[in-house]
């Protein structure tokens, strides 16, 4: 099959959306299948850095709805036809953007297949970014057109009457924006049970399934000489570890000021933090007024191999975010054997209390009683660690790619 993915988010940026396009197209082509990656350009291209020959890049500039976004316009003629003449055979939209709108009117053109994965908690964003409702607005408002739907908007402009309530207007704006994507789209494709009764309670798909995406265990044998324990100076310490984008919404304030207590009681554990993003700032300034400059060291933005010699290095998981519609870190954790302190069960079948770590309240005197005990009882640490590392194996891109393409069979 010639497949193309259509995404908003992509390396260089890094989060779950990235991470998922890029592991299912690297798979795909293993598996004997083409696939192109359609995506905005880059802010900067590190050096020596190229893109794989499979992705397609188009001009981008900073959003004015949301930080560390790219927004595009790649309505043009020229941009059409481009994405036209490779004869796509299934369209599969990871973002409900403007690279998401374009593919989703090629499909409806040329009447292609075309999956859409809901990777966002759109609702949970919106309370957190406030501008992203402006952005949702226009979206609705443009997005019949550009997608060539414009019988729709009989439909939508009702619905668009301000409510007394803010809150409710800003659900029933975001209600429409999904539902003009989604309810085009022959499978929508959510990553946890979660996200699958989420989108239910909006009222308008009855073609939800279930994939997670998979974990690349080829990418965790990948080679390195850095030592976290020895680069950071942690050495024998205990050490906490997060991974992943440094945003508000990530709640990782959480785990910070969880600190205090935890080296109350255990003086020499570590926090390290991996990662970059538009919080980082008020995260070190967070940890600096609560003097934890010797027990939290934020790592920034690290590759592949490095990020996985953090998950090998640390003792213990912590993953704090209320709003991830699946935590691919929490399987990158596992596939290490590491226990994880967590607040959210149903983000991810590896989130199992009791069974692969210790689900918390979110305050930090819950978080930091989890951490604790865990860092108290090692053998209880690593028995989660075993069982966290069973059920990610379950879980490999192998397998759930082979599941995806069920999918794209379903719907041909």
């Amino acid at each position: 099959m010639k497949i193309g993915f259509f995404t908003d988010r992509y390396y260089p940026q890094v989060d779950g959306v990235a991470v998922s396009v890029d592991i299912f197209a690297k798979e795909l082509i293993k598996l004997g299948h083409e696939v192109i990656v359609f995506a905005p350009e880059a802010a900067k291209k590190k050096k020596n850095q190229e893109d794989p020959e499979y992705v397609v890049r188009f001009k981008s500039f900073p959003s004015i709805w949301y930080e560390d976004h790219r927004d595009t316009m790649p309505f043009t003629a020229s941009t059409i036809k481009r994405v036209k003449n490779e004869n796509l055979e299934i369209i599969h939209i990871h973002t409900p953007a403007q690279v998401g709108m374009l593919g989703l009117r090629i499909a409806k053109e040329d009447n292609i297949p075309t999956v859409v994965t809901h990777h966002t908690d759109i609702d949970q964003y919106a309370k957190i970014y406030k501008k992203i409702m402006l952005g949702i607005l226009v979206g609705i408002l443009l997005g019949p057109a550009l997608i060539k739907s414009s019988d729709q908007y009989k439909n939508i402009l009702p619905n668009l009457k301000p409510n007394r309530s803010f809150t409710k207007w800003n659900r029933k704006l975001i209600i429409e924006s999904v539902g003009l994507f989604y309810q085009n789209c022959s499978a929508v494709i959510v990553p946890s049970i979660k996200m699958e009764r989420s989108l239910k309670e909006y009222g308008k798909f009855n073609n939800i399934v279930v994939l997670p995406t998979g974990i690349d265990i080829a990418e965790t044998k990948v080679k390195t000489t850095f030592n976290p324990r020895e680069h950071y100076k942690i050495g024998n310490s205990p050490m906490l570890l997060f991974v992943g984008r440094l945003g508000m919404e990530k709640n990782i304030q959480l785990i910070i000021k969880s600190m205090p207590k935890i080296i109350s009681k255990q003086p020499d554990t570590k926090l390290l933090i991996v990662g970059d993003g538009p919080y980082y700032n008020e995260l070190k300034e967070m940890s600096d007024k609560l003097m934890l400059n010797d027990s939290v060291i934020f790592a920034g933005m690290l590759d592949r191999p490095k990020t996985f010699a953090c998950f090998k290095s640390g003792d213990i998981f912590c993953f704090a975010s209320m709003t991830d519609t699946q935590g691919l870190v929490l399987s990158e954790a596992a596939i290490e054997s590491k226990p994880i302190v967590f607040l959210d069960s149903e983000i991810s079948s590896l989130a199992e209390d009791g069974v692969t770590g210790i689900k918390a309240d979110n305050t930090p005197a819950s978080f930091s009683s989890a951490c604790l005990k865990l860092i108290r009882e090692p053998d209880l640490a690593k028995t989660y660690g075993v069982n966290a590392k069973k059920l990610a194996m379950k879980m490999t891109i192998e397998k759930q790619t082979k599941k995806l393409i069920e999918i794209y069979k379903k719907i041909s």
